[in-house]
């Protein structure tokens, strides 16, 4: 046949039955499919263990998760007093426990004695060096200079300001400056503006002095009415300047100490509740006059005033308490404190009667009767203008 020949088809031979098929092989973990017997029954359930819908209930309240203790939040170190609270409750906080103001008024007696003494330690081995001499007291004077003493009397107690604040912070655990005031900070502006019933305060006082003066002549004279001239600008300058520079530091110190720290530390033992046993003792110590009263005495304790000179620098220390508690904070006491002592200072510069910066001792009567007028004048001047001030007197 020729290759390019179509070739025919192919014709199917007879069909053939197949033959049967041998048997599958035995299955290896059982019998081949088919061969299984019935599923049994499922049991019943059984009774829920709760109601349907209701969860679990879960270890801890809903919204307070529990941390582990390497990322559990920290207690802040310091913790103010509630939104609300006057001056004299500032130290009655969540931390408040009754041997804190004890313990804070030790270590405050303590550190007093310890910087007084470092600074005189200092200020002597800085004379020495300066001067080449070693200095030998006589009396309560160091130094053989009146300026060189007071100076140093100045900064020893102008370093108690920060001492007392940071024993609120260390003992109590309050905020560091919650001594100055409501704000925890001293309020400048306000400080600046009870300066000008201080003017008026001492205006007040020289006027009445050299009233009663002249209607009482002869009433003993106090430890400085002696007679005295100017000593001219050369020698008045430098104790001057000592004296505007470091007056108001000392004048802020002792309004810490006995406004700030005493007032808060005796009204800090009062109860926050309002009711309960022996409520004359729950009322009197929530009240700012226990801490006043307390405060006021040992003020006058710290000087060395004598008959009616203690009675009215008792009257001058209530005076400025309250008005503490009044207007929320220290400025007005360190106003007038400071005013006063500047004239009490820079008098005696001016006329060559430094030497007696540290005498004090008793006066006559009229010197309190002349005095009260005064005090009732500058509490009712700083009282309007806190009135008139959006001042606060609360937390």
């Amino acid at each position: 046949m020729d290759p390019q020949e179509p070739r025919p088809p192919s014709q199917p031979g007879p069909y053939s039955q197949p033959g049967q098929y041998p048997p599958p092989p035995p299955h290896p973990q059982g019998p081949p499919p088919g061969s299984y017997p019935p599923p049994a029954a499922y049991p019943p359930p059984g009774p829920h263990p709760q109601q349907w819908g209701a969860p679990p209930p879960y270890p801890q309240q809903w919204g307070a998760p529990q941390y582990p203790a390497q990322f559990a939040p920290r207690e802040p170190r310091t913790i103010p007093a509630p939104a609300g609270t006057p001056y004299h409750r500032l130290a009655r906080t969540a931390k408040h426990a009754w041997w804190r103001p004890i313990v804070g008024t030790l270590f405050l007696g303590a550190g007093i004695l310890f910087i007084t003494a470092g600074v005189a330690v200092a200020w002597e081995i800085v004379h020495g060096l300066i001067t080449g001499e070693i200095s030998q007291p006589q009396g309560n004077d160091i130094f053989p200079s009146a300026t060189e003493n007071l100076a140093l009397t100045l900064v020893m107690l102008g370093a108690l300001t920060p001492f007392v604040a940071f024993t609120a912070w260390l003992v109590q655990r309050r905020p560091f400056w919650s001594v100055a005031s409501v704000l925890n900070r001293i309020r400048w502006r306000w400080l600046l503006m009870c300066c000008l019933p201080g003017l008026g305060y001492l205006a007040l006082s020289l006027g009445l002095g050299v009233l009663v003066d002249a209607i009482f002549p002869n009433q003993d004279a106090g430890p400085t009415d002696d007679g005295g001239s100017w000593v001219g600008f050369g020698a008045f300058v430098v104790p001057a300047l000592v004296i505007i520079l470091l007056v108001p530091f000392q004048s802020a110190a002792e309004e810490f100490l006995f406004r700030g720290w005493l007032i808060q530390a005796v009204s800090a033992y009062g109860p926050d509740q309002k009711d309960g046993p022996r409520q004359w003792i729950r009322t009197l110590f929530r009240s700012p006059w226990p801490g006043i009263v307390i405060a006021s005495a040992a003020f006058v304790s710290a000087h060395g005033y004598t008959g009616w000179a203690m009675a009215d620098i008792f009257l001058f220390a209530v005076m400025l308490g309250w008005l503490t508690v009044r207007t929320g904070g220290l400025e007005a006491g360190i106003a007038l404190h400071a005013m006063n002592n500047l004239f009490a200072f820079l008098l005696p510069a001016a006329t060559g009667r430094l030497d007696g910066w540290d005498d004090q001792g008793g006066a006559p009567w009229t010197l309190l009767v002349s005095d009260i007028p005064c005090l009732v004048f500058y509490a009712a001047a700083v009282v309007w203008l806190a009135r008139r001030q959006p001042i606060a007197r609360v937390s």
